[in-house]
């Protein structure tokens, strides 16, 4: 089976990829489910998983041989953030699927319809994108005005994260042309633009006190924004990684080395 965070084929049984270091999914013992290392119940039948879903440890190194002089030990000062240093947090690395989905032309349909109208439309659409997200395990981050940032991978991870991520675009598309064909508009379609790319993110809460919530950040994220950003109405971009992990499954169009806003160099796409 291939790695669940960075694709490299791995021989069953393994507990860990050896390439990336990542824990890998458990099968149920009573349904064979892919679960993950952390889950107490599957979540398909229900089964408590035990110690079979357990995450392996990492063998014990063993003991160098080499003794430290206690004047040779660094000693950190109880107040570590008086010098600037902080604790580690909740973040988690890990290789995600980042997808963006927008839609188009939504400054001028804003012109167009009433205030109260518009909102129906948004909530309407919103409530279609988030049910394409969770039919295919995905998890919805947040609205960020007419667009949204949905995760595969992050906080529950799959095998076939990209490959969810690229069925989930395609029933985005699917549910956004229905809706434009039922709700009263400007009669133009109703279209989406849609950026996904896959690689490496921490994730954890961001925020401060109340305001902090469950997120990712890194150039993954971005770099999914960008790719959105350069789609045509109706289309969407995938990056080199998701290309690569998804190719088998679905068929593309290369557009070559692109370069994106805010990126020092070119990305293939």
């Amino acid at each position: 089976m291939d790695c669940s965070g960075c694709g490299f084929e791995i021989e069953g049984g393994y507990a860990f990829c050896p390439k990336c270091g990542r824990r890998q999914p458990v099968p149920c013992a009573s349904c064979g489910y892919p679960c993950a290392p952390d889950f107490e119940f599957c979540p398909k039948c229900g089964a408590s998983l035990g110690a079979s879903a357990k995450a392996a440890e990492r063998p014990v190194p063993k003991p160098s041989g080499t003794i430290v002089p206690p004047s040779r030990i660094l000693s950190l000062p109880t107040n570590i953030e008086s010098y600037g240093l902080h604790p580690v947090s909740d973040a988690d690395r890990r290789t995600v699927t980042v997808l963006f989905a927008d839609l188009c032309g939504f400054t001028t349909l804003s012109e167009q319809l009433d205030p109260e109208v518009m909102q129906a439309l948004q909530n309407a659409l919103f409530k279609e994108l988030t049910a394409a997200v969770r039919n295919f395990g995905g998890f919805v981050d947040k609205f960020i005005g007419d667009a949204l940032l949905a995760l595969f991978g992050a906080p529950v991870a799959h095998e076939d994260d990209p490959e969810r991520a690229l069925c989930a675009a395609l029933d985005m598309i699917a549910r956004t042309a229905r809706l434009g064909e039922g709700t009263p508009h400007s009669g133009s379609p109703l279209l989406l633009h849609i950026g996904i790319n896959t690689g490496p993110v921490v994730t954890g809460g961001l925020g401060i006190g109340t305001a902090k919530s469950y997120s990712v950040t890194g150039d993954t994220v971005n770099t999914a924004q960008r790719l959105q950003s350069l789609a045509a109405p109706g289309e969407v971009l995938v990056g080199e990684l998701t290309h690569r992990l998804t190719r088998h499954a679905f068929s593309y169009e290369s557009l070559g080395d692109v370069v994106l806003r805010g990126k020092a160099g070119s990305v293939l796409v």
